[in-house]
């Protein structure tokens, strides 16, 4: 029997899935090259807190833009996390400000598309929106921080 095709109930498309993946992936690297990372036991790990603080405190979200519609998205209505007794449960995202929420509802996303059980198909296009909310968001990080995460970010691009 062949594997069912992983993309046959995601309401999100594709090319969108793939593009959060490879942004996501590349992030990570810039992160690990950066002041962006932890030990975890050992080995090098993005610190997605660490990150999440710094947009906080330095990415500026113009009034009206599609990134300040990717913030409020994430921290109003962000992902609902898959819980081992109660199954999916919304939680509140750790933060001093809805930037950081944001950040971090983002980074679920990303955590629910690689982990999560999005073979249920949910209402609507919410994933859809939610991981377009993820990727506009996380590009105007990159964009944004002031050190050298755009730089490692496209390293081997020049």
């Amino acid at each position: 029997m062949a594997l069912t095709d992983p993309f046959q109930n995601f309401k999100v498309h594709r090319d969108l899935v793939l593009e959060f993946v490879a942004v996501c992936a590349r992030c990570e690297y810039a992160m690990k090259e950066t002041e962006y990372k932890r030990n975890a036991r050992g080995m090098v790990s993005a610190a997605w807190q660490m990150l999440a603080e710094g947009a906080g405190r330095w990415l500026r979200v113009p009034e009206g833009s599609d990134l300040a519609d990717a913030v409020r998205l994430l921290s109003e209505a962000p992902p609902m996390v898959q819980t081992f007794d109660a199954g999916w449960q919304p939680v509140l995202y750790a933060g001093q400000n809805e930037i950081e929420r944001a950040v971090n509802a983002a980074v679920q996303v990303r955590h629910n598309l690689f982990h999560g059980g999005k073979h249920h198909p949910s209402e609507g296009n919410r994933d859809r929106d939610l991981v377009q909310a993820a990727l506009t968001l996380l590009k105007a990080v990159i964009e944004a921080e002031p050190g050298h995460l755009r730089e490692e970010y496209n390293l081997g691009d020049a």
